[in-house]
């Protein structure tokens, strides 16, 4: 290995090792963000239960009120309106408390959805999808017999269409927790179908660009109005760049993704295990910020009330909001710009969907903080206050995954270098083939030369590979006098 090879796996490992450790940080760090109080406790209860896992704790509760205010308040933004919706994938190593937020945050979401359904005539549930199939999703229609009977007493039976709404119709949350079944991952039509429909769904409600539509047989046109919002979460899938490279659905939703190191892990398995003989009052925190929750809603459907029932008015924006906005979007431009081109690439598509989140978590910052306000004229007034507590958490999911996709995409690169690896010695084995001993070997020394003058590859990345390649037992090794010969093995090759 020669001085520069040597020199970039140790910055590899560098990076590598920066990641880890930020992340361990991440923990003291979210405890110290200046969030509204309200956001702060539900965290902090949140993570009773689900350890090390405040960024995605915070991001559950700006799902729910984005999801209960989308009606109420909008983001303008010349032409074009958002909604207040907030579409959190979360991947994260399996086993480190997944679950165990959604166990949290469902049973307040319920809660809040009961006594707005019950006290304001709202239509809010929870859908957990289980089939993902086209029906499941979006719906279906079927058809009923009916008797229809005519002024003269004459009845005639006819087929009536009736649709059947998927778990996307309607308002509230569409939970995935396993999300790696979704469709998303795997290569078929389906897949194609599962994107296009998510895709839909997270554009914007004002307008119909959200709306799903199908044709069935029999010339039936399915549509199906999700605006629901997304809390999804799976362990980390294989092909998870492919997905981010090809869809740009990852983009369109708030993604957080990290792998848990080990001794993060192992801290975790300690808190698990000091719980264990102690009893909580678990209906206590629910009741709590369920009740605060409905306590924003209902402060903001006053004002909404008082200013016309405009969404795209319920909100004031101060000049600086849009000042700070420009101010947080350069950090995440200028943050990405030393990483490798490849990384580059990928991670730059994020950030204009990223701006909108950010502008969204901002809004619902300041209708968080809105009852807290004794004065009403100053309610409900976005400043550079809000941004930057919403861009705090943003910033950690882009951090987080642009430090994975290094990681992963430097992972890819390693493994595809073995692949070529063995077509290429193959390659260069056969033109050598002419010269070959007897036994079929031929001088080692030629084959690494040859394949270093077709791939342009350093001889250091040429032995390792070849070292590599040799411990499947693709080569078959003899020495003569001072040089080495070899084989292939062809039934043992391996594409």
């Amino acid at each position: 290995m020669n001085e520069k090879e040597i020199a970039r796996e140790a910055r590899e490992a560098h990076v590598e090792r920066e990641y880890w450790e930020s992340l361990s940080k991440e923990v003291p760090k979210a405890k110290q963000r200046k969030l509204p109080s309200l956001v702060e406790q539900y965290v902090n209860s949140a993570s009773e239960v689900s350890y090390y896992n405040e960024i995605p704790a915070a991001l559950s509760y700006f799902v729910l009120l984005g999801q209960i205010c989308k009606d109420m308040a909008a983001i303008p933004h010349g032409r074009r309106t958002d909604d207040t919706r907030i579409q959190l994938i979360w991947m994260q190593t399996s086993g480190t408390g997944k679950s165990e937020l959604y166990n949290f945050f469902g049973p307040v979401s319920n809660y809040v959805f009961e006594v707005l359904n019950a006290n304001h005539g709202t239509n809010f549930d929870i859908m957990d999808v289980e089939d993902t199939t086209d029906a499941g999703l979006i719906g279906t229609i079927t058809e009923e017999r009916e008797t229809l009977t005519d002024d003269e007493g004459n009845a005639t039976v006819v087929d009536v269409p009736v649709q059947v709404y998927g778990a996307l119709e309607g308002s509230g949350l569409v939970a995935y927790d396993e999300f790696e079944y979704s469709g998303v991952f795997k290569s078929s039509q389906h897949k194609e179908n599962v994107v296009m429909y998510m895709n839909k769904f997270m554009n914007s409600l004002h307008g119909n660009n959200h709306l799903i539509k199908k044709k069935l047989a029999k010339g039936h046109v399915l549509v199906c109005d999700c605006q629901r919002s997304i809390f999804a979460t799976t362990y980390i899938p294989t092909n998870m760049t492919r997905v981010i490279a090809e869809t740009g659905l990852m983009q369109r939703s708030v993604l957080f993704i990290r792998e848990i190191p080990i001794e993060l892990q192992n801290e975790l398995r300690a808190k698990v295990a000091d719980s264990y003989g102690t009893v909580a009052d678990s209906a206590q925190p629910i009741n709590q910020f369920g009740d605060a929750i409905v306590k924003v809603y209902e402060c903001l459907k006053e004002h909404f009330e008082e200013s016309g029932k405009d969404r795209t008015k319920t909100m004031r924006f101060a000049p600086n909001f849009r000042d700070s906005i420009k101010a947080e979007t350069k950090k995440f431009e200028n943050y990405v710009q030393s990483s490798r081109p490849s990384v580059l690439s990928l991670a730059n598509n994020f950030i204009t969907r990223m701006q909108g989140s950010m502008a969204r978590m901002a809004v619902l910052c300041a209708i968080t903080e809105a009852p807290t306000i004794r004065t009403k004229k100053n309610r409900y007034y976005v400043t550079d206050k809000h941004v930057q507590q919403s861009s705090r958490l943003i910033r950690a999911c882009y951090k987080s995954l642009i430090s994975w996709l290094d990681t992963s995409l430097r992972q890819e690169r390693i493994s595809g270098q073995d692949k070529l690896g063995i077509k290429i010695f193959r390659a260069e084995y056969d033109n050598l083939k002419p010269v070959a001993d007897s036994e079929g070997r031929v001088n080692k020394q030629q084959l690494l030369e040859n394949v270093r003058k077709s791939t342009g590859k350093g001889q250091a990345t040429i032995y390792r590979n070849y070292k590599e390649l040799a411990k499947t037992g693709v080569f078959n090794e003899a020495k003569k006098g001072r040089s080495v010969y070899t084989k292939i093995v062809e039934k043992e090759v391996k594409e």
